[in-house]
């Protein structure tokens, strides 16, 4: 037991050596350096950051073979509720399976894209957001999102991921 201890203590000081070493203190205390191609950023611009989540019923194709839904109760942009009792219609790009979905809110719309999957596979997809109206002005991110349907053709959906303002 003392050897393992012994050990593990060598270890830990010869990392804690090397990383000493690897430091760029160069004595100019209270100044900071970064290497020329290293971007800097403010926290201020971390703090701009926000989880989303949206969840959604995706209703059967409409006559025109359009899908439509509804935003569900539980979906948050950090935390705030987001585009409460609001729909969303989308558009498949011709001769792709590029999907533009709109959500229709009461403060504005929201347009996201991403790609649609085969009916039989599980929808997975990363999306983004594309552009925004209104409260959702400026918005930009994206994030991963999961969609099951169900034999009559209807769905739920889960979008994930982080936003800034």
């Amino acid at each position: 037991m003392v050897r393992i201890k012994t050990a593990f203590a060598v270890l830990l000081m010869v990392s804690l050596l090397g990383i000493a070493a690897c430091s760029d203190d160069d004595g100019d205390a209270g100044g900071t350096t970064a290497a020329p191609d290293v971007e800097t950023t403010s926290t201020t611009a971390a703090e701009g950051n926000e989880p989303i989540l949206i969840k959604t019923h995706l209703a059967p194709l409409n006559a025109r073979g359009e899908s439509t839904g509804e935003v569900l109760s539980g979906s948050t942009i950090g935390d705030s509720a987001f585009c409460a009792g609001g729909r969303f219609g989308e558009r498949k790009e011709p001769g792709t399976d590029l999907v533009t979905r709109i959500f229709r809110c009461s403060g504005g719309t929201l347009t996201v894209t991403f790609t649609s999957t085969p009916p039989d596979v599980k929808q997975r997809s990363d999306w983004e957001v594309v552009k925004g109206l209104g409260s959702f002005e400026g918005l930009s991110g994206g994030g991963r999102m999961t969609g099951v349907l169900d034999a009559n053709g209807e769905g739920s959906e889960t979008f994930t991921g982080t936003v800034t303002r």
